[in-house]
């Protein structure tokens, strides 16, 4: 009696492993990512994030191609850079997947989600430069559109950090802090760059510099100015190179859209 006993106990063991190994909750690869232990806003940020981390095109949503990148240990993420413009430090806008990449020479430093210019008023596409850099800058309302802001004003559409953009043929443009980050990797801005103020504020502008390479265009123009951002399915798991944790800052942002940051490589 029972050895039928523990028979039966051995068969609904192994039966319920088998069940839980073909619905993928044993072993399932989960790429590192921010977001699933997150809700809200804060999570479609997190998306958001991961996404531009991933070369994707950034959306705030689990759609299939993110959802590959996540569960899918042989998709690569890989930035090929033939011919950089500088080896030092310098950036690229991309506007198909609203994604802005800090590199280093031919090394991607960091990957941040963007909004660009809506319909209307789209980003220029340019082989630009910073041309200023402003820390709590005021905001002129372009020439009488909208009205003007102050520093510090919470109606200030720049946030607390600006950097203006020389393109040639056009003035006005510039990388920015915003005050609707629900936008952030939409076509909803006037022409300009708008980023997380987090990310802007601990990244992107205490490490970049006047005179600094910006090249701003969608994914086919960047290719073939020599930059290609790929996501793509390889045989090989070991090539899948994976985001990794940045150390905290000592002295984080308090804001109230702050969240994790990620590095690229």
């Amino acid at each position: 009696m029972m050895n039928k006993i523990l028979k039966r106990v051995i068969f609904s063991f192994v039966l319920c492993i088998c069940i839980l190994n073909s619905t993928g909750v044993y072993a399932k690869y989960v790429r590192q990512n921010t977001f699933m232990d997150k809700s809200g806003y804060r999570k479609i940020e997190e998306i958001k994030r991961f996404q531009s981390l991933s070369n994707l095109p950034v959306t705030g949503k689990l759609d299939a191609m993110t959802n590959k990148v996540l569960y899918n240990q042989n998709m690569v993420v890989q930035d090929v850079i033939l011919t950089p413009p500088t080896n030092g430090d310098w950036i690229t806008v991309n506007t198909t997947t609203r994604v802005l990449t800090y590199y280093h020479g031919k090394s991607p430093i960091y990957k941040f989600p963007v909004t660009v210019g809506a319909s209307d008023t789209p980003t220029p596409s340019a082989k630009a430069k910073i041309a200023n850099m402003h820390k709590n800058p005021a905001w002129g309302g372009m020439g009488g559109k909208y009205s003007p802001a102050l520093p510090d004003d919470p109606k200030n559409p720049l946030g607390e950090r600006w950097m203006g953009l020389s393109i040639p043929g056009a003035s006005g443009y510039g990388i920015h802090g915003n005050i609707k980050p629900h936008q952030l990797g939409q076509y909803a801005s006037n022409g300009c760059i708008r980023m997380f103020n987090y990310d802007i504020e601990q990244f992107v502008f205490p490490r970049a510099t006047v005179g600094m390479p910006v090249w701003i265009g969608t994914a086919q123009e960047l290719k073939t100015w020599g930059v290609e951002q790929l996501v793509y399915e390889a045989a090989d798991p070991s090539a899948v190179v994976e985001p990794k944790a940045q150390p905290k800052q000592d002295k984080p942002v308090e804001t109230e859209y702050r969240a994790e940051e990620l590095l690229v490589f």
